[in-house]
């Protein structure tokens, strides 16, 4: 039906012709059709809007414009609803799925109204990836470190000197603002020093830990230990390259392993530790994040990328033309071939920045369908409910969705697909929920070859750990083996080729890599 005609003919199989009027009132002067063919005059709805002031027994007509489906669901104020008919001249259950390639128009009838009455039509629209990823924690590379403490300090050093192989960037006496870095873990990753009044140190659960912290006030925890324990499970040294090779130095928490957590969440199974391995779940995630972190070893297919942050805003803006292109791929893929995608999902709010890569699989959504007024049945104003999983879910801690919300404007083709050519036809009105930006982009792993950045760490080794991808290939007897801490187990163990104690090792490696797909870490 061609876009902002007063009259349309449509033809809804059958051999029934059916003139739909789209001024929203029946023009008793319209071109007739060809003598001899079946007549039904039927009025529009706007799909996922409503009219009113309705009087009579009478047909209507919506325009469903995705030929991925969807669930229809048609009400009235005023008698029921019958004979829903599909493009196909089939009949249809209101309120259920439409199906597939069943984009067009459909009409029904209201039968038994008295009055005045008003009737209603809404499009919703639920895609769901076969696989659910799964929810991970994203293992940041921050180094452990004692700080100015963000609100109630004094403004200078007290703490006099470091313990250990922890290096002093600032002298005792000197200034420093709230929350800046005093003294950071050194090559061995472990922060020594305790703070002295005035200071104090954060630490958040890294690869490489010990199998405890001691807090500010001298309380011991236990902390997950992923790399130690792999260690002692296989007789390497994985955690020490990557306590002297990774930590970023600077007061930035969020860089950290979310690509590769996202990816395993992806294409893998829910890890599934052997009980013999001594290892947790939340461990053994980490451990398969790491093989996942490796940006040249993911090959991308279909993809929206490069979206700039906005954030979006009614009216022109810069992110307005990624529009269609973004909704393509994840109508295409979530809900056409069952596929959960990767995606930067940008920062938190509130005070999140634009700069900042939060890499999640996504698997879910919800969309919302409205017809725009004045722009013809194809053009759609759509609210999307994003699911994506938490990258920061640790001993069972927020494990629950992050959900985003977008606005957005776009027109479909006659096809029932986005129509990419129709840039004008485009704008990214919102963003909501836990977001603050558009996202970077929108991606299709086709396949990863699993080799991070940490040479010890092995696709095989952690394959015959993981009963939910691998099996049983590592059995021992007489259970989980005893642990021991860094200082026993790596206890004159040869120094790393390459290691040294400066805040920037030469032989660091690139966590910035492709950062036009992925964004920067």
């Amino acid at each position: 039906m061609r876009i902002g005609s007063k009259l349309g003919i449509a033809i809804l199989g059958w051999g029934v012709l059916v003139a739909i009027s789209t001024a929203g009132a029946q023009d008793e002067k319209a071109k007739e059709p060809k003598k001899g063919a079946e007549v039904a005059r039927v009025q529009s709805i706007p799909l996922g809007g409503k009219l009113d002031g309705l009087s009579g027994d009478r047909q209507y007509g919506v325009y469903v414009p995705t030929k991925f489906g969807g669930e229809l669901t048609l009400t009235t104020s005023s008698g029921e609803i019958e004979a829903l008919t599909g493009p196909d001249g089939k009949a249809r259950q209101n309120g259920k799925e439409v199906g597939n390639d069943a984009h067009g128009w459909y009409t029904f009838k209201v039968k038994g109204a008295k009055d005045k009455y008003e009737v209603e039509t809404s499009f919703v629209q639920l895609g769901k990836s076969a696989r659910k990823p799964w929810n991970f924690y994203y293992w940041p590379t921050k180094a452990d470190s004692l700080h100015e403490p963000w609100a109630g300090g004094n403004g200078r050093v007290d703490t006099p000197a470091p313990v250990g192989d922890d290096v002093m960037l600032k002298g005792v006496g000197s200034y420093v603002a709230p929350g800046e870095d005093i003294i950071l873990a050194g090559p061995n990753g472990l922060l020594e020093t305790t703070p002295s009044a005035g200071d104090t140190s954060t630490w958040f659960p890294n690869l490489y830990d010990d199998l405890t912290w001691r807090g500010p006030d001298g309380t011991m925890f236990a902390t997950p230990s992923p790399m130690l324990k792999y260690d002692q499970l296989f007789n390497l040294g994985a955690r020490a390259y990557e306590a002297n090779f990774t930590p970023n130095k600077d007061i930035s928490r969020w860089p950290g392993h979310c690509l590769g957590g996202a990816v395993a969440s992806i294409l893998l199974n829910e890890p599934s530790p052997a009980p013999w391995s001594g290892m947790t779940k939340d461990e053994l995630k980490g451990l398969w994040a790491e093989l996942g972190e490796n940006h040249y070893n993911h090959r991308i297919g279909d993809y929206a990328n490069l979206i700039p942050p906005g954030p979006p805003r009614a009216g022109f803006d810069e992110t307005d033309r990624f529009v269609a292109r973004f909704h393509q791929v994840l109508e295409s893929h979530i809900r056409g071939q069952k596929q959960a995608l990767l995606g930067n999902l940008r920062a938190f709010p509130p005070r999140g920045t634009n700069n900042e890569v939060w890499n999640h699989g996504i698997g879910e959504y919800v969309a919302t369908y409205h017809a725009v007024p004045g722009q013809g049945e194809r053009a759609i104003k759509m609210d999307i409910e994003l699911r994506a999983n938490s990258g920061s879910c640790l001993n069972g801690q927020d494990d629950k969705p992050r959900i985003v919300n977008y606005q957005y404007k776009l027109v479909y083709g006659l096809d029932g697909g986005v129509d990419e050519t129709n840039v004008a036809g485009n704008d990214w009105i919102s963003v909501g929920g836990e977001a603050m930006f558009a996202p970077l982009n929108l991606l299709e792993v086709v396949e990863t070859k699993w080799a991070g950045h940490n040479p010890s760490v092995t696709e095989q080794n952690i394959r015959s750990i993981d009963l939910a991808n691998g099996g049983n290939t590592f059995a021992r007897s007489g259970g989980a083996p005893q642990f021991r801490p860094v200082g026993t187990y790596e206890a004159g163990r040869p120094m790393l080729a390459g290691s040294n104690s400066s805040l920037n090792s030469p032989s660091t490696p690139s966590r910035g890599l492709f950062r036009g797909i992925f964004g920067r870490r």
